[in-house]
């Protein structure tokens, strides 16, 4: 709500505009706007939103007490000052002391093992899977709903989402994405249905708030980034509208991601290091290929493997997430609009 608010004052401010000079120094704001809130968009709907969360869906919430030995000479930092340990968890025997029980102790762990740029873990990949699944999905969209056209899309890179999720919970590798991608039909095989639940679910929990919107008559705004002409009605419609979507979020979407997060997880290669406490065998239920088991974890057994307090510990996870990106929108709405009213007021007419 708070971007349409922000996109909608500047609309404003540009058509109040037509016919006016922007001072010299307006641009100034926009360069220093751009320099502020970029790094920070990117912390928020990224790191925060994204790289967090997936990690606390594959953290061993029991794991053993001591810290496993390195093979890998540039992942020692793990161990530097301040790194939250393996044996911790352990020894704490509480779940305030896992990594991913707060912000903080995530982004202290993610920094410790190279820096400011682990932030940004994977986000080479990330671009590459988004703009994929949106040229796929662009050409299954022309001749299928979008109920349909979503999972397709993602079914067809599973390959890259696989990868995506690999490269964000284990140490730094010199391998490129593109050469950590594991075997289509392998990652088909055990992707495949946790996939199409989670993509079907984001698609349900988009569709059905405005379906809701619609049959109550709420005024919607025309187009993107507009403020549409609303009554006193559309107050508590679009309440329910905004529970009716945390509702699905909460209960639809985030129970789908974590059967797919941790079945992805249970693809990771055994060379491969975890940068948070991870149980690979999900308490003994994943056998290797090599003595003749799948080598993945089973939906059934992803599911029943998350414990409640792992529940409990994800959606604080997301409550705090939700309420730092709420604050950021606030932010920018804050230092948005007074800036295009100053420069509004200080533009000149042109003859």
């Amino acid at each position: 709500m708070y971007r349409d608010i922000a996109h909608a004052v500047y609309r404003r401010g540009q058509d109040s505009m037509d016919g006016y000079e922007m001072p010299g120094w307006g641009w100034a704001f926009v360069v220093l706007d751009i320099l502020i809130f970029l790094p920070l968009v990117l912390l928020v709907n990224y790191s925060f939103q994204h790289l967090f969360p997936t990690l606390a869906i594959v953290e061993d919430p029991s794991p053993p007490a001591y810290e496993p030995v390195s093979l890998n000479e540039d992942t020692q930092s793990l161990a530097e000052e301040n790194a939250p340990l393996a044996d911790e968890a352990a020894r704490a025997g509480s779940e305030a002391r896992l990594i991913t029980s707060s912000i903080r102790s995530t982004y202290r762990t993610v920094t410790s093992v190279s820096g400011w740029r682990s932030l940004f873990r994977g986000l080479g990949c990330y671009v590459s899977l988004t703009f994929s699944t949106l040229f796929v999905y662009g050409i299954l969209s022309a001749f299928l709903p979008a109920l349909i056209a979503g999972p397709l899309s993602a079914l067809a890179l599973v390959q890259l989402y696989t990868a995506w999720t690999h490269i964000v919970i284990s140490t730094p590798s010199s391998k490129r994405f593109w050469q950590r991608l594991p075997p289509f039909k392998k990652a088909f095989q055990a992707t495949a249905l946790p996939v199409a639940m989670y993509f079907f679910a984001i698609e349900v929990a988009s569709y059905v708030p405005k379906l809701l919107a619609w049959g109550m008559a709420m005024n919607l705004p025309e187009q993107p980034g507009t403020i549409p002409q609303g009554d006193k009605n559309d107050i508590w419609k679009g309440v329910v509208v905004l529970v009716v979507s945390f509702v699905l979020h909460i209960f639809l979407v985030i129970p789908t991601q974590v059967i797919l997060t941790r079945v992805q997880a249970s693809l990771l290669p055994e060379e491969d290091d975890t940068i948070v406490p991870f149980d690979r065998s999900f308490q003994g239920k994943v056998e290797p290929a090599i003595v003749g088991g799948k080598g993945f974890v089973t939906v059934k057994d992803a599911w029943l493997s998350f414990s409640r307090a792992s529940w409990v510990r994800l959606v604080k996870l997301y409550a705090k997430i939700f309420a730092a990106s709420f604050a950021l929108g606030l932010l920018w709405v804050a230092v948005l609009v007074p800036e295009l009213l100053l420069i509004i007021k200080h533009s000149k007419k042109i003859e």
